[in-house]
């Protein structure tokens, strides 16, 4: 068996290729020429945040193959540092997409700091090391993102008046009392005398449901002709 398998391999000896994984490049070398396997560097242009700079993240064949004497393995060596990237825009996105865009692109969740506005849970700005960020800025990857995000703070000041069966004008006369605004959703707003039939949020009957500021949508009758 043995003779058959030098013919077969052109050496004296089948290896098995060992672990050279979590170690540096240096290392893993020593380790392959020592069981007469040569290393070969394929990839060290990328950057992977879990492992030690130099170390090698991957190799192929995997460790347990079996390979001939002289075989070169190849392996994938991290960066020593991480590659810049551009920021990609993140500010009046929801909290949830600009997370999901940040860690796509290799870059880690930072700190997440509220700040009273209508925005609810969208972004108002971005910033790392306590410095602001701007779309299109340069950034290493696994640099650690902050957001500064919108929230509606304190009790509700305003009631929502009950806009149904009612005109535009005559309900634009009574939002331009309060610290509201009406948008119409659906129907010919240039015609003030239309009806409203329907809105969101319904009238909440004299109880403070809304914050300064906040959007009543109506939809109006004669939507035909829009």
């Amino acid at each position: 068996m043995n003779w058959f398998l030098k013919i077969l391999t052109g050496h004296g000896e089948i290896i098995t290729v060992p672990d050279v994984q979590n170690i540096s490049f240096s290392e893993a070398k020593i380790n392959l020429e020592e069981l007469d396997l040569l290393a070969e560097v394929m990839d060290s242009s990328a950057y992977f945040e879990n492992f030690e700079p130099g170390t090698v993240v991957q190799q192929y064949p995997s460790s347990g193959s079996l390979a001939k004497a002289g075989r070169k393995i190849q392996l994938t060596v991290n960066r020593h540092r991480a590659e810049n990237i551009y920021l990609p825009k993140l500010i009046e996105r929801t909290l949830k997409r600009a997370v999901i865009d940040i860690k796509s692109r290799g870059l880690r969740l930072g700190k997440i700091m509220y700040k009273p506005d209508l925005a609810e849970g969208i972004v108002l700005g971005v910033m790392t090391n306590g410095e602001l960020l701007n779309a299109g800025d340069l950034i290493r990857k696994g640099t650690s993102i902050d957001f500064i995000v919108g929230e509606i703070s304190g009790p509700p000041t305003q009631a929502v008046p009950n806009f149904l069966f009612m005109s535009l004008k005559d309900a634009v006369n009574i939002i331009e009392k309060s610290d509201l605004q009406i948008q119409v959703v659906k129907g010919n707003y240039l015609d003030s005398n239309n009806i409203i039939i329907d809105q969101n949020p319904i009238g909440s009957e004299g109880i403070l449901s809304l914050h300064s500021g906040a959007i009543v949508r109506v939809w109006l009758e004669n939507n035909s002709q829009n």
